[in-house]
């Protein structure tokens, strides 16, 4: 038998899981390299077991360190518990890790953040923004608490999912876009001379309509990948393109006369924006109050949406 196991050690095993590597562990915890593989030696020491396979620069988990995951998710959860004891409601401490697609994050999540901030002042948030599809993966593996995701209906025995709002995407042009006036039956099986500007590989409206143009044979003539809305939305504005987004992120867009809808017959897929954490994770007075907070500003969402 090892050193005894401690919190750390748990603590610098978890972040490693997150990070992906021991370097970018230490650097988030403040140690050196060397402490960080100690900690690590130590548990596996106890154990009697590796808990990474090294592939180059690459750390992934052996067997061994796939069952210790769950079981360091309920210690860390329990020491949560503990240090939040004492605090009494107007003290809320701790961190809160939050995933989130960048549409959400810039259009929604903004009102929600400043008023948490305000009263929880204590809590340390950090936000990260991936696909909705890493963000689920952030939520299961442990690497964020809360995710919020833009996809058609969650459904997933693990998670404990709440519907915030019925986004719609619409396709849409500049303001004197004039080839294309709506996508219908009459270019079916045709090929577009409208440059289609899109955004990361994974994102789920951008699957929507690649799926709704397959379904009708309709191919543009060439793509455009970009990393952000706003740089989809310029040039969309210029006359480069046009592209499928979510109708929250170019409304003021629209109502301005910057950029038209172009009407597509068939409609899309629905999608929704959601919230979700896991099952069986423990909730900490700073989650539940950021959920009592995210689903008081999603009622106000859609009496904002039908005024639009």
């Amino acid at each position: 038998m090892g050193d005894m196991m401690e919190i750390r050690h748990f603590v610098t095993f978890k972040k490693i899981i997150e990070t992906g590597s021991f370097t970018q562990a230490a650097e988030h915890l403040g140690y050196t390299q060397s402490t960080v593989t100690s900690h690590i030696q130590a548990l596996e020491e106890h154990i009697g077991a590796p808990l990474f396979d090294r592939v180059g620069r690459k750390v992934r988990l052996t067997d061994i360190g796939k069952k210790l995951l769950p079981y360091t998710q309920e210690i860390l959860d329990t020491y949560g518990k503990i240090e939040s004891i004492s605090n009494d409601g107007e003290e809320i401490r701790g961190e809160l890790k939050i995933a989130a697609p960048e549409s959400l994050t810039v259009y929604r999540l903004e009102p929600i953040l400043r008023e948490y901030r305000k009263k929880f002042p204590h809590v340390n948030i950090s936000l990260s923004n991936a696909t909705c599809r890493d963000n689920k993966r952030a939520i299961l593996n442990g690497s964020a608490d809360i995710a919020f995701v833009m996809l058609p209906q969650l459904q997933d025995s693990d998670l404990i999912v709440h519907s915030l709002l019925d986004e719609p995407l619409v396709l849409v042009g500049s303001a004197d876009c004039c080839v294309l006036n709506t996508l219908d039956k009459s270019y079916e099986n045709q090929r577009i001379s409208e440059c289609l500007i899109v955004n990361e590989q994974e994102c789920s409206y951008r699957t929507i309509f690649e799926e709704y143009l397959r379904e009708r044979g309709i191919v543009p003539s060439h793509t455009m990948e970009l990393w952000s809305i706003e740089a989809m939305k310029r040039c969309i504005m210029s006359g480069l393109g046009i592209a499928c987004l979510p109708l929250m992120t170019v409304n003021d867009e629209i109502k301005e006369g910057k950029l038209k809808i172009i009407p597509c017959v068939g409609g899309f897929k629905q999608i929704f924006s959601q919230v979700a954490y896991r099952k069986n994770k423990w909730i900490s007075p700073a989650l539940s109050m950021f959920i009592e907070i995210t689903l008081k500003y999603a009622k106000g969402w859609s009496c904002e949406e039908a005024t639009c």
